[in-house]
Parts: C-alpha cells; structure tokens; sequence
C-alpha cells in the first residue's frame, strides 16, 4: 500500500476544516436578513409637519417658520433642526435630498451675525456673486446668490425685519439662507415655494 505524504495529509485535513467552517457562514449570510440598501438611501425620510406647526405656534420667535409649500418631484425631507431656547441664537433648518442625490438646506437665524454663520456651515469661503447673476427673484423676495470658490455649493440669501412679540428684543434682521450642493434653479424653486 502507497503511503501518502504527511504535506498531502495535512492539506486535505486544511481543506475539509475550511468547508466544515464555511458552510455556516453561508448560511448565516445567505438567510438572515442583512441590510441590502443603497447607501445613497441611508438618509432617512423625515416628517416635518409637527416641528413646523410647533414652531409657527411659538410666539417668542422673531419669525415665522418657513416650510415649502410643496417638494419638487422626488425630493424628501432628510433634518430638521430647531433651536428655541431663549438666549441662544434662534434657529430653523430643514434639510432636502434633491431627486439627484444633492442636499438643499432651508435655514432661518436670529439675532446677530446668523447669516454669516449659516454660511460658513453650508456654503464655506462662499462670497456674494456681483453683477448680473448677483440676484434673483424667487417667491416675490430677492435674494442675493453666493458660491463657493469650487463652484459646488450655492446660497441664495435675504433679510427680513423680524416679527411678532420678540421683534423688539431681537438683535438685527432675521436671515433666511437657502444653499446646497444642487443647482442654483432647484434651489430657486426651493426659495420660490417657502411659506
């Protein structure tokens, strides 16, 4: 009888404990559910409806929560953000992903120097586009257009005097900043639809 090598041996022996190994592997991978999403889906839709209602309710708010009166097609809601604690600086965003995979962002500020705040979070080293481009008219308002150095991000800008019963408190104007990543005519929709 033929004596088999001891490497032959042990490399048998390495290759059946690979596949005595393997099998359960395939089968936990194969028939437990695993997250198959996209990961240009892994922002999660948002319902806005409620923050907003509770926000124009708010009578200490120099302004009057802005929201869109309607998405354009295959837009969603991905933030909201609302900061209302009095002293603190008074903030209302909401974030968009556009049907393109861009971000659009709706910010209304108060008090001080908000706008250039909001500006270095979603629009950074943007400066005021002179000249014929420097302005556009979206929903009745003009807005003043800033870009990025790269030409990636937009902001669409303009001030309001603020309202209610926390106008005489209120330091400055209140600054209302549309930007994103997606193109300067969407976010003119966007600003064109705020109510």
């Amino acid at each position: 009888m033929a004596r088999v090598s001891p490497l032959k041996k042990s490399l048998r022996d390495m290759l059946l404990s690979m596949a005595v190994i393997s099998l359960p592997i395939i089968a936990i991978v194969e028939w437990f559910p695993h997250d198959a999403k996209n990961p240009d889906d892994a922002a999660q839709t948002v319902d806005y409806t409620i923050p907003l209602a509770q926000a124009r309710r708010d009578p200490d708010l120099p302004f009057q929560a802005l929201a869109p009166a309607t998405l354009p097609a295959g837009w969603r809601a991905t933030s909201i953000h609302a900061d209302f604690d009095p002293g603190a600086q008074l903030r209302w965003e909401l974030g968009f992903q556009t049907s393109d995979n861009q971000y659009a962002a709706l910010d209304q500020v108060a008090d001080g120097k908000g706008v250039d705040g909001i500006l270095s979070i979603q629009a950074p080293d943007a400066t005021q586009v002179t000249g014929a481009g420097g302005t556009v008219t979206a929903g009745g308002y003009q807005w003043q257009v800033y870009v990025t150095p790269d030409g990636k991000r937009h902001a669409l800008v303009r001030t309001t005097a603020p309202v209610g019963t926390a106008a005489p408190t209120t330091l400055g104007k209140v600054g209302v900043v549309v930007s994103g990543t997606g193109k300067l005519s969407e976010l003119e929709t966007l600003a064109g639809s705020l109510q």
